[in-house]
């Protein structure tokens, strides 16, 4: 989430993790809020990973449709091929599901250690 004061990072570019400025830090122990950046630094480019995977699966897939299409053969041309990318796309939607409740009980264990969201570097519409 960002905080007054904050700006998120464009759509599309991560927030530098050294940039973040820490405040009322005193009372946390500096290993924690080290190791929850460095989480944090792995776990944005997964999430991001994830989602270069879905457009990439969507493009095969209408690419298949598309190509069948443009050579005016028959709809059963590729259709196990389309079904099979189909699936994939479906199994990569359960990944990122998985990701986000990933995301989700590693903001309750933050805020458990008494870390800020702000201090670690999480973004608005996060956890």
């Amino acid at each position: 989430m960002i905080w007054p004061g904050r700006q998120a990072p464009a759509r599309g570019e991560a927030m530098s993790v050294a940039s973040i400025r820490t405040t009322n830090l005193e009372s946390v122990p500096t290993n924690n809020l080290a190791v929850a950046r460095k989480i944090l630094r792995a776990l944005l480019p997964a999430e991001t990973g994830i989602d270069n995977a879905i457009v990439a699966q969507t493009d095969l897939i209408s690419s298949i449709v598309r190509g069948r299409m443009e050579m005016g053969a028959s709809i059963h041309l590729g259709h196990d091929a389309a079904m099979l990318a189909a699936d994939s796309l479906n199994r990569l939607f359960e990944v990122r599901e998985q990701t986000i409740k990933c995301h989700q009980r590693l903001a309750i264990t933050r805020d458990a250690l008494g870390l800020d969201g702000s201090d670690i570097g999480c973004t608005k519409g996060s956890s």
